[in-house]
């Protein structure tokens, strides 16, 4: 296979191992930077270059979008499936799983278990909102965003109505759900790769800290997911969209709550606590993509 890896950061962990694994497994893998794309429509219709040579001869895309690069790498991604390249996300999927609230909204619409979760234009009938949505403290999150970046804990009446306020000034979007105690500082990271769950890690916050993630100081270990999990994982993938997904899992005494859906998710951390080698599983999906 020719593999289109769109990536910004060649020396990123997860775009390396997919470099590696590529070839080791017979193919030939381009690590592409998405602003390195030209477009075209109309005139002699759907182009793809990049830099100064046509691009349409790959036989599958492996997007690795940041926050950088999300917007226009998508464009890229939906301006392959024009030109009939698959690609291992699509680009309205990986647009879906972005948007943290557009998210819990196509996941509750499929029924599958989310945090009570809002968001509001103004802090007007903020009392409201929090009537519905649970108990003190609460937790902002923007509606995009990775490594818990601006996420805010907030425990009082003032502190929220302060933070929407200023959300509202700024025009930024986000999302606010109660904290919830009997997960507080850990939660779970389910890879799932073509309708199956390939490996799963267990992920606790450092002391002082309610972010579980790696880049804030947590640390993973491997985990046995339970039947109810695996399913809630693989239910949440599909409800997205996706074939590759990091499902975000909260573990609680009712069943597992979905946090999030990432469709470009890191896997040093997995790979390293679980010994799984995720990278290859994606080739090896890809492999079958094609072929399907």
């Amino acid at each position: 296979m020719k593999i289109a890896i769109l990536s910004l950061a060649s020396q990123n962990y997860a775009t390396r191992r997919l470099v590696g694994s590529s070839r080791a497994m017979g193919h030939t893998p381009f690590v592409l930077n998405p602003f390195g794309f030209y477009l075209h429509v109309g005139g002699e219709g759907r182009q793809i270059y990049y830099e100064d040579s046509p691009v349409n001869d790959f036989d599958v895309v492996l997007p690795r979008l940041s926050s950088s690069t999300a917007k226009y790498g998508e464009e890229v991604i939906a301006h392959f499936e024009w030109a009939g390249v698959p690609a291992i996300n699509r680009a309205q999927s990986i647009a879906n799983a972005r948007n943290k609230f557009r998210t819990l909204r196509i996941l509750a619409q499929h029924g599958l278990p989310v945090p009570p979760s809002f968001t509001a234009g103004s802090a007007q009938f903020l009392d409201r909102c929090v009537r519905e949505a649970g108990e003190f403290p609460f937790i902002m999150k923007p509606f995009e965003g990775t490594h818990g970046k601006a996420f805010l804990l907030l425990d009082t009446q003032t502190s929220l109505a302060s933070a929407v306020d200023a959300m509202c000034d700024l025009h930024q979007d986000y999302v606010i759900q109660p904290f919830i105690q009997e997960s507080s500082g850990h939660d779970a990271r389910v890879i799932v790769v073509g309708g199956k769950v390939v490996a799963a890690m267990r992920r606790t916050a450092p002391a002082g800290e309610f972010r579980t993630n790696i880049h804030r100081g947590g640390e993973g270990h491997p985990i046995h997911l339970r039947d109810e999990y695996i399913d809630t994982a693989l239910r949440a993938t599909a409800a997205m969209g996706l074939e590759v997904a990091g499902v975000d899992l909260l573990q609680t005494s009712a069943g597992p709550l979905i946090l999030e859906v990432n469709p470009s998710p890191g896997f040093e951390e997995v790979e390293a606590s679980t010994g799984i080698k995720v990278a290859e599983a994606i080739i090896a999906f890809a492999e079958e993509f094609i072929a399907s």
